[in-house]
């Protein structure tokens, strides 16, 4: 196992470091964030001119095919210059048209999507603090001449600019759930779609609400093959795995630019004529965030290769990495961000000053797709672990 970056993937991540560093500085991002438009168009167009935006695709749907390693080289960078709009939620609405489409599905879906004409969100049926299949709120009533979805969720990042919806639903109504999971691809227009943009504490994501009352569709909107129609549990099992590799390397890119921000100050920032990076209290703080922030690129590049892997090479299960990775992720971002709050002193919570932007974005993302409780307990799952009975006096 080389968890050491290749040439090419060195060269991705600079490229998007300088591409976000000139085309999205914090002026644009603040703008983003207060804005109901979100992401410039100009700079979506540029994400898809570098094959950003297809990143995972095939080369014959018009995307570049790159590796999950790869792909979150450039996630990193997003992550550490604080990206807005629903760049990942399109990524995985794309990946999961890939995985669940007929090939004649495929040839007419994915090259929009990879050259940016479609604007997609992905909208899985996981919400009310289960995340698992179970826990689906979407519903698909299927009818002579298509099917009728049904259900509701509460925030559906990337929405808000979204065209075209990628929806996870439960086949049958909501007390016949034994047929399985479909796969749709509807149209935000659709008579019976409501959306309802979100003023959410992370202002970059684009968060809305989503009702679907009775949408009619036909039968070809539901991916796959008629008579060979996707595995839709595994499509979301895997759609899930990216979801939370990519919340991954977001949260390392903001840790590693906070962790830097922090050195900077506390280099420059006196106090009783010397720098307060001086004072022991200060270098523990900045020696903890450099150790978390390390720790946190290890894992992750470790379940990032175990995704990229044959089956049956790697060393654990993908879903138990990703579980580490995302679990690890969560606490070393809150951690670098209290550590780096504590550093900077007040300076750090007035809206002037970027550490707030990172603290909302570090919020956001340990709640997105499963709580820490989550992930914790899918480690002990996917490791055997059996908790022992209580012991009763």
């Amino acid at each position: 196992m080389d968890l050491n970056y290749s040439e090419e993937q060195g060269l991705i991540q600079r490229q998007a470091r300088q591409f976000f560093e000139r085309e999205c500085p914090l002026d644009v991002v603040r703008k983003a964030w207060s804005s109901e438009a979100g992401l410039p168009a100009p700079l979506w167009k540029r994400m898809a001119e570098l094959g950003w935006l297809g990143a995972l695709l095939p080369e014959e749907a018009g995307g570049q095919d790159l590796s999950v390693t790869a792909f979150c080289r450039i996630v990193e960078e997003m992550g550490r210059g604080l990206l807005p709009g629903g760049f990942l939620s399109h990524v995985l609405a794309a990946q999961a048209v890939r995985l669940a489409a007929s090939p004649a599905q495929r040839k007419a879906l994915l090259p929009p999507l990879a050259q940016g004409e479609t604007k997609a969100a992905l909208a899985r049926c996981m919400e009310g603090g289960r995340f698992d299949p179970a826990g689906g709120r979407f519903y698909a009533d299927e009818k002579a001449d298509g099917f009728l979805l049904f259900g509701e969720k509460l925030a559906v990042p990337g929405l808000a600019q979204a065209n075209e919806i990628v929806v996870a639903a439960v086949l049958g109504l909501p007390e016949q759930l034994a047929a399985g999971l479909a796969w749709f691809v509807v149209p935000r227009t659709a008579p019976g779609v409501a959306v309802k943009p979100l003023h959410t504490l992370e202002g970059g994501m684009k968060a809305a609400s989503l009702r679907l009352d009775g949408v009619r569709v036909p039968a070809a909107a539901r991916l796959g093959a008629p008579d060979r129609p996707a595995d839709g549990a595994a499509v979301l099992a895997a759609v899930s795995q990216l979801a939370d590799l990519a919340l991954t390397f977001d949260a390392l890119g903001g840790a590693t630019r906070v962790t830097e921000l922090t050195v900077e100050y506390a280099k420059l920032r006196t106090t009783f004529g010397q720098p307060i990076g001086a004072y022991q209290a200060i270098k523990h703080k900045c020696a903890d965030m450099l150790f978390a922030t390390e720790n946190l690129r290890a894992v992750a590049t470790w379940a990032a290769w175990v995704q990229d892997s044959p089956p049956g090479q790697a060393d654990a299960s993908a879903v138990l990495a990703t579980a580490m990775a995302r679990s690890t992720a969560i606490e070393c971002y809150d951690l670098v961000i209290r550590h780096g709050t504590q550093a900077h002193g007040a300076i750090a919570v007035t809206e002037e000053h970027v550490l707030p932007l990172y603290a909302k974005r570090a919020k956001t993302l340990a709640l997105a797709f499963g709580s820490l409780a989550y992930y914790q307990e899918l480690i002990l799952k996917e490791s055997g672990y059996k908790v022992p009975p209580v012991q009763r006096a």
